[in-house]
């Protein structure tokens, strides 16, 4: 499936050679061209598309004053041949930067860390319709029987020594002979996150995350220093509501 953008420069010139590379890829569908950010800006209101490429430097509106314009921008990837300006696009979350005059070996990187960015989003939606719809089980062996587990219905996993105690919604817990490293290494990954070097947590279920511990269905779990940042990587910044 192809990638849809618009392409924003004001030199005639430089929209030229863009869509002239994006020809090379076979992977992006350009919806629209335009030398003008005020028309950009109408149509990305009414209009939704997965990546914007856009010149910095243009009169009535910046490319940085046109993203934060935009209530819910698409992934960006912003041009310029001023390098001062990195900076600023980087604080608003830009993918990319690209410096002026554009090779074509730097718009490919561009384009596959796009790609790339979107098929982990892809990912993440389809694991998390699993989760919420339960689609996603597995087995595990408790004493002298198999049991089934739904991956929405886990809280979250604690080691004990060589077994692991799956804790549920529910209130009910499994041991199982699996040590939690094993466990880990078998579940779907993105499903389940690490906070603690005994603990595996189901990221749709937790409330609350700060520095020392996640709160996951009224369980207060400890943050372990090493899992931190991974953590607020995955769980929290994929999702946060940020101020423009």
């Amino acid at each position: 499936m192809k990638i849809t953008c618009v392409l924003l420069d004001d030199d005639p010139l430089v929209l030229d050679l863009l869509q002239a590379y994006v020809a090379m890829t076979d992977i992006l569908d350009v919806k629209a061209t335009f030398t003008d950010p005020l028309d950009a800006h109408r149509y990305l209101m009414t209009n939704q598309v997965q990546v914007l490429f856009s010149d910095v430097t243009m009169p009535h509106l910046s490319g940085i004053d046109l993203v934060r314009s935009l209530k819910q921008p698409p992934l960006v990837v912003l041009m310029t041949a001023y390098p001062q300006y990195a900076m600023e696009g980087f604080n608003l979350d830009v993918i990319d930067f690209l410096l002026k005059p554009i090779s074509l070996d730097r718009f490919l990187k561009a384009v596959n860390k796009v790609a790339s960015i979107l098929r982990a989003n892809s990912t993440d939606q389809e694991m998390q319709t699993d989760i919420m719809t339960g689609l996603g089980s597995f087995f595990i062996r408790t004493d002298a029987q198999f049991v089934r587990l739904h991956y929405r219905e886990i809280l979250y996993i604690e080691a004990l020594k060589d077994f692991t105690k799956i804790n549920t919604a529910d209130g009910r817990t499994h041991v199982t002979l699996v040590n939690l490293k094993n466990l880990e290494e078998q579940l779907p990954p993105g499903l389940f996150v690490r906070t603690h070097r005994s603990y595996l947590v189901n990221a749709a279920h937790i409330e609350t995350v700060s520095n020392l511990e996640v709160k996951v269905g009224g369980h207060a779990l400890p943050l372990g220093q090493t899992y931190r940042e991974r953590v607020t990587e995955r769980i929290v910044n994929r999702s946060l509501i940020r101020r423009h």
